[in-house]
């Protein structure tokens, strides 16, 4: 019995695996006719394109993001559509006879370009077929020139205040990325200073910002030892409440700050106050400027009295 079931296995790979170089052949050869008749049938493929803006007037450019990508429907032969690449299509729409506003774009199969060499026709665009393009006058502005710092100077040195010139820099951009632009900053390096310096820095404009004129600036920079210096009468202010609701004990204390000479010359009014989350004493608190030590607060507390018990 198990003398025959081994014979008929054996018959069966012999049906299943004889003559398997024909076999194989003949597997080739129904693949490559089927290769042939698929690749001169018609076809149909989506390819994703982008949208791009040419022809912007002078003076004018586009606010807010582009038009995003939309989806194409190409028709073509089997072989054609098989080596076609996306990257060979963009949606082209010309805005040399538009001003500034909000336009409602339509796109159509005519502002489609190929550049790719398979004979093919986009037929559709399947996705939203209305795009919407702003368009904004550009202005020039003129914004001051900030000074950042990278690095300390020296122990028991500070930076004093910076001269730069130009004191400020021309921008050239559209309306509403300019209004949202208070000034321009450049980046000075004072690491390991202990006496004044000077540097040309690149001035750094937003992204979407062209500079007019100078693309440098000069800064000069004093450097010193730290001074010591009192500022008396600075006013108290309550935070987070009704002030109408307290009276402060005192109202005005003293500050002593540490800095550079002249940068502690040319501070402008401080301010200092307090959280109370009621009745009793707080301590206070003082928004310290750039590139100077605080040293003392005098009084360190501020009794917060309600006005109803002061009276």
């Amino acid at each position: 019995m198990a003398r025959r079931v081994e014979m008929e296995l054996r018959g069966r790979l012999r049906r299943l695996f004889g003559n398997l170089g024909f076999k194989v052949l003949a597997l080739l050869l129904a693949v490559l006719v089927w290769f042939f008749i698929a690749s001169g049938r018609e076809g149909y493929r989506e390819v994703e394109a982008p949208v791009e803006l040419e022809g912007v007037p002078e003076g004018i450019t586009v606010n807010g993001p582009e038009p995003e990508k939309v989806l194409l429907r190409v028709a073509g032969k089997g072989l054609d559509l098989f080596g076609l690449r996306a990257a060979d299509f963009k949606v082209v729409l010309n805005l040399a006879d538009k001003d500034a506003g909000v336009y409602p774009v339509g796109l159509t199969t005519a502002d489609v370009i190929y550049a790719g060499d398979k004979d093919v026709t986009v037929e559709e665009i399947l996705s939203e077929r209305t795009v919407i393009v702003e368009l904004e006058r550009r202005v020039t502005k003129s914004v001051p020139i900030k000074v950042d710092f990278s690095g300390s100077p020296r122990a028991g040195f500070y930076l004093g205040v910076p001269e730069v010139r130009p004191a400020k820099a021309t921008l050239y951009g559209s309306v509403t990325v300019l209004d949202k632009v208070r000034a321009v900053s450049v980046i000075v390096d004072a690491a390991g200073r202990d006496a004044p310096f000077g540097a040309e820095v690149p001035i750094r404009a937003p992204a979407g910002i062209t500079l007019v004129g100078a693309d440098e600036a000069a800064v000069t920079v004093s450097v010193g030892p730290g001074e010591r210096r009192s500022f008396g009468g600075v006013p108290v202010t309550a935070r987070g409440v009704d002030r109408s609701a307290y009276e402060l004990r005192p109202a005005e204390v003293s500050i002593t700050l540490e800095g550079e000479a002249g940068r502690l010359a040319a501070l402008g009014s401080l301010s200092a106050e307090i959280y109370p989350r009621g009745p009793g004493k707080y301590p206070v608190r003082v928004d310290v400027p750039d590139h100077v030590t605080l040293i003392a607060v005098s009084p360190g507390e501020v009794e917060a009295v309600l006005v109803a018990a002061a009276r």
